[in-house]
């Protein structure tokens, strides 16, 4: 028998959210006024979550809470209260980024499933390994996963839920810092301002790249058209996902009520299994009339990447066919529509009026008692106006579908003992759905869980490392990240006590240091998949031979993971897309990593407030934007894969003639791009300062830079180690949020 997936529908405000449950939704995400990654979406107050959760669950219905954004220390403090109400109403789960704010939900709420955002990006099944072990009921993997790596992530007994329909990122949700940099809205933060539906012309081997038809206009390479999934319904799930979700908080209720009758239908279609699944134009037609990004496509299923995928010559939508939303509007969103349930009545002169309701889905029955019936002097009770009666609904929430009606010949009760009747019933309905949510497990909440540990306190359970600030008067040690040889031959030559190069592991059969006495890490791909285990491996556990090879820099928790399993006695360090906004998820970091990157979206002040004891600080290198398993490269008819140029890096313009340099990881079993930021950031004028953060550690990062560029980097950062101050450097450069943060 054919599993039925739960059809998961966004809703951004209360229309919506009724539209969603009315047109067949199983459950409905929604934001509330913080914490939630749509900062620009309506977002629900919290009476409106309260009343949506009592309408939901009369529905035997589920709403799930965003609270999917990285969270600063001063806001985290705050989430206790937050959730709180909401947890004793009866909040069915939380869509979770953040590794602190993870962690304490799973603290202090127990009974409140703990969902895994695709912020997270969880791109593997090692990263749904280790978040299952954190205790995440179910995780939203990439959507850049294929189905057998989604069959691989089932089989380990957690949940998935995988997008089936609505917008898509051109990177890999929860990696992407390009709103962060070039506008200073983060995408972490909810407020992308999508610069990836702007325009940009390729220059490959330094000639401005045309579309394959070869047209000049503007071109928009980065810009993915809507998923639309429909057709893949069926593989998707025999696949085994739990969840089927639809994107579109920041879209109109009818939006949200229409992707779900359409969805609703077609999953029903293949579970009843009598009939062939054939998908309807019309309803294709239907979907392309709600909201459309010029068209549909089928997303990364059953492809690693696909030109067809990409809208090239314009990023905008189409029109809305208007009258086919007015009607959604109409049919779904404009009331509640209560729950019939079966009932009986008895009117007895002489006696109290009895209503005996059968709960849905409850063994217990409920009998409420009302005035006593009178003799009628004039018109007795008729059971036609009876059952018309209590069909009707006080509160949205119930009617009653009477079934067996005991009611003397000469009863009578006025209209408004009727309807007290019936809303005493709905009231102890709706008393004995409080009373489940409020019995809830105990709550303590644990304000220190945000604060900075007290020196000598240990870092994590089961770790000899402490806390302990480290002296204004310390020499920072350095980290080279190196991309080339030329880079790498420079790094060495600046090595002093206590420094290491980082080399990425593409470049491992290419380099021997064995000769050089210089400790080495490897960087870890920054996006990790499954088929690129093996080859990973055979690195790890070749280096781990080596005395030199002191560890490995992992972007995700999947590679952390990864590691773990490979049985490293190496050190793990997060690099920077694994986010450490706040104690909260520093302390979680430290449960399986030596050391981290500090959170290159947070300001001095911010990270004044954090424990970074055991932080290395990004103080110079080109920020990697964006992550993307669509390739610049093949959208133009250009893939190197194979070729001698496989990986040799290009570059993009915007409108402004700005230049960002692309990695095209071609030898990866899993390609991808990687886009640069145009310029570097460089800390140099901050570096005495960042010693009051209690660091000890910067990151120096090479990309494209020449080998005179990169001696010219060190000699300057070499320099300020010494105690010489430099103010003015011969190159262009950013000081990225150190200054001003983030919104």
């Amino acid at each position: 028998m054919k599993k039925a997936p739960e059809l998961l529908s966004p809703a951004g405000d209360f229309s919506a959210f009724l539209g969603a449950i009315n047109a067949g939704a199983d459950a409905v995400y929604l934001g509330g006024d913080a914490y939630g990654a749509r900062a620009y979406a309506k977002n629900f107050s919290r009476e409106e979550i309260v009343e949506a959760l009592d309408y939901a669950h009369a529905h035997s219905k589920k709403i799930y809470l965003t609270v999917n954004t990285l969270t600063k220390n001063d806001e985290a403090e705050m989430l206790y209260d937050y959730l709180k109400p909401l947890y004793l109403a009866g909040l069915d789960g939380v869509i979770v980024q953040d590794l602190g704010v993870f962690s304490f939900i799973g603290k202090e709420f127990p009974d409140m499933a703990l969902h895994v955002s695709t912020q997270m990006a969880v791109s593997s099944v090692s990263g749904a390994a280790m978040l299952k072990r954190m205790g995440a009921s179910r995780v939203v993997p990439a959507r850049e996963l294929s189905l057998e790596e989604i069959k691989e992530i089932n089989d380990l007994g957690i949940e998935t839920e995988c997008f089936i329909h609505g917008s898509m990122c051109y990177s890999y949700s929860g990696i992407c810092l390009f709103s962060s940099f070039l506008g200073g809205r983060s995408g972490n933060r909810g407020r992308c301002a999508g610069p990836c539906r702007q325009p940009y012309h390729p220059l490959i081997n330094e000639n401005p790249a045309r579309s394959k038809n070869g047209r000049k206009e503007e071109q928009y390479p980065l810009s993915l058209k809507d998923l639309c999934t429909l057709n893949l319904l069926p593989k998707l799930m025999d696949a085994g996902i739990s969840s089927f979700k639809i994107e579109g908080r920041m879209k109109a209720a009818a939006y949200a009520a229409g992707t779900a009758a359409i969805y609703r239908k077609y999953i029903d279609l293949y579970l009843q299994g009598d009939k062939p699944y054939v998908v309807d134009k019309a309803d294709l037609e239907a979907l392309k009339g709600l909201y459309l990004r010029t068209d549909l496509q089928e997303g990364y299923y059953e492809k690693s990447k696909s030109a067809s995928m990409v809208s090239v010559s314009s990023p905008s939508y189409n029109k809305t066919n208007d009258d086919y939303c007015a009607e959604l509007n109409n049919a779904y969103c404009r009331k509640k529509e209560p729950v019939p349930l079966k009932a009986d009545v008895s009117f007895i002169p002489g006696k109290e009026a009895l209503l005996t309701v059968y709960p849905a889905g409850e063994d217990t029955l409920l009998t409420v008692s009302g005035d006593s019936v009178l003799k009628a002097e004039k018109a007795p009770l008729q059971k036609e106006d009876l059952i018309k009666r209590f069909r009707k609904s006080s509160e949205g929430l119930y009617s009653f579908d009477l079934q067996n009606i005991e009611c003397a010949g000469d009863a009578f009760l006025p209209v408004g003992s009727l309807n007290a009747l019936r809303r005493k019933a709905e009231e102890e309905l709706l008393l004995r759905m409080h009373q489940k949510n409020e019995s809830r497990p105990t709550l303590n909440n644990d304000p220190s869980f945000w604060t900075v540990p007290s020196p000598g306190s240990t870092a994590s359970a089961g770790s000899d490392h402490s806390y302990a600030k480290n002296g204004s008067s310390q020499e920072f040690k350095h980290k080279i990240f190196v991309s080339t040889s030329e880079q790498l031959k420079e790094a060495i030559c600046f090595i002093k006590e206590g420094d290491a190069i980082v080399i990425p592991t593409a470049f491992a059969g290419h380099v021997d240091l064995t000769g050089s006495n210089v400790p080495f890490y490897y960087s870890l791909p920054f996006v990790y998949r499954s088929p690129m285990k093996e080859s990973l491996k055979q690195i790890i556990l070749k280096a781990e031979e080596n005395s030199l090879f002191e560890g490995c820099y992992c972007n995700q928790t999947d590679t952390a993971e990864l590691m773990r399993s490979f049985g490293t006695k190496k050190k793990i360090i997060c690099d920077y897309a694994v986010l450490s906004a706040n104690n909260g998820s520093i302390r979680a970091i430290e449960t399986f990593a030596d050391a981290f990157t500090a959170d290159i979206e947070l300001n001095r002040d911010e990270l004044l407030k954090l424990n970074l004891s055991r932080a290395e600080m990004f103080a110079y290198g080109k920020i990697p934007l964006m992550q993307s398993a669509n390739c610049v490269l093949n959208t133009f008819g250009k893939c190197r894969k194979g070729s001698d140029d496989a990986g040799k890096p290009f570059t993009i313009k915007d409108r402004r003639n700005i230049s960002f340099t692309v990695f095209p990881h071609c030898n990866e079993k899993v390609c991808y791009n990687t886009i640069y930021n145009s310029v570097p950031i460089s800390l140099h004028k901050h570096y005495f300062s960042i010693k009051e953060l209690g660091i000890g550690t910067l990151q120096l990062r090479f990309t494209d830079e020449s080998a005179s560029e990169t001696r010219r980097v060190l000699g300057i950062f070499d320099h300020l180690r010494s105690g010489e101050t430099v103010e003015n450097v011969p190159y262009d450069f950013t000081n990225g949020h150190f200054m001003k943060g983030v919104l």
